[in-house]
């Protein structure tokens, strides 16, 4: 009867771990995304009672930088490897489609955490050229697609 149980509770296991296995490309998606996300809504709290705090996102030949920029100076930096997630992102004001990334980017947040000169569908960034995640023109970055 233990020996059963066993087997059954490592099947359960293994059934559960095995789809992480499997699709390695969307466990990688996920993680890049909610680092984005933790990384855009930290860059707006930066930007509360503050002036001058940028969010730079850039290609480079191995992946995307997303950088906080305080007082120009840079401050938190992360890069995603293009072998784990392509990135791409629509440019200010471009609406809700995503293109690649062939010049910095660069989001203004003022004082209040709102980005400047967004227009009023948010800033969309894409994943693996699925929508993944939008930055609403009040700075806040969320899960999905940003409004058509």
């Amino acid at each position: 009867m233990e020996m059963v149980s066993v087997l059954v509770l490592v099947s359960i296991l293994a059934g559960a771990s095995l789809g992480r296995l499997i699709e390695t490309g969307s466990y990688e998606e996920k993680m890049a995304s909610d680092s984005l996300i933790s990384f855009i809504r930290e860059t707006q709290q930066s930007a509360f009672s503050r002036a001058s705090v940028r969010l730079a996102i850039e290609s480079s030949a191995s992946g995307v930088t997303v950088s906080q920029i305080v007082n120009d100076q840079t401050g938190d930096t992360r890069t995603f490897a293009s072998n784990d997630v392509l990135i791409t992102a629509g440019g200010v004001g471009s609406g809700t489609s995503c293109s690649s990334i062939t010049a910095t980017i660069t989001l203004n947040f003022d004082s209040f955490g709102e980005i400047e000169s967004v227009d009023d569908d948010g800033f969309p960034v894409c994943l693996n050229g699925n929508s993944s995640l939008c930055v609403s023109p009040a700075g806040f970055a969320h899960l999905g697609s940003c409004l058509d």
